[in-house]
C-alpha cells in the first residue's frame, strides 16, 4: 500500500490486504527519500513489474505548489520496497500548475493510462505555460500485461 502524508509519502506491504507490516517512507533504492508528500502516489500494476506513479520536490519545481508537478513514473523493487531511480521517467510535463490528482486506467492488455489536469490555481500559474490542459499519458507495454482482466463474450439478444 502506498500512504500519502503531509510530510512524507509511505509505503507497506501485506500478505492478506487487511494486516500490514510497518511502514517506511518512499526512498530510492540508493536509500535517498523520494520527496514524495502531500498527495497522490498510485500504482501501475503489469504481470512483468510494479511501477509507481508520483510527484516529489527536487525536480526545479519549487514554484508549483507542494511540488505537484512534474507526474513521474518508476519501477518498484517489490522486495526491497523503493523506487528504482535509473527507471524514473516524467510521464506529464511540469508547467507551474499542479497536477497532484490524477488517476490510472488500464485500458488492454498493451496500454494503461494516467490522465490529469492542470489546477490552475493559484493565480499566475500560466506564465509557466500552464492553460488548464486535460493530459492522457499513455503507457504502450512491450509485452502484454497479462493481469489484465479477461473480459466475457456476450451475445446480444434482443428483447421478445
Amino acid at each position: 500500500m502506498t500512504i500519502r502524508n503531509d510530510k512524507k509519502g509511505f509505503v507497506a506491504r501485506s500478505k492478506d490486504g487487511l494486516n500490514f507490516d510497518n511502514y517506511q517512507p518512499w526512498t530510492f533504492d540508493d536509500g535517498t527519500e523520494l520527496g514524495s508528500y502531500n498527495t497522490q502516489q498510485h500504482w501501475v500494476t503489469h504481470s512483468e513489474g510494479l511501477f509507481l506513479i508520483y510527484t516529489r520536490k527536487g525536480a526545479d519545481n519549487d514554484h508549483v505548489f507542494r511540488h505537484r508537478a512534474p507526474l513521474f513514473m518508476a519501477e518498484v523493487d517489490p522486495e526491497n520496497l523503493c523506487v528504482i531511480r535509473d527507471t524514473e521517467q516524467i510521464l506529464v510535463p511540469e508547467r507551474g500548475a499542479r497536477l497532484g490528482n490524477f488517476g490510472i486506467t488500464d485500458v488492454s492488455p498493451d496500454e494503461s493510462w494516467v490522465t490529469v489536469s492542470e489546477w490552475m490555481q493559484p493565480e499566475g500559474v500560466e506564465k509557466y505555460g500552464s492553460d488548464g490542459s486535460v493530459f492522457v499519458a499513455k503507457i504502450k507495454w512491450n509485452r502484454p500485461n497479462r493481469l489484465f482482466p479477461k473480459v466475457a463474450s456476450y451475445k446480444y439478444s434482443p428483447a421478445p
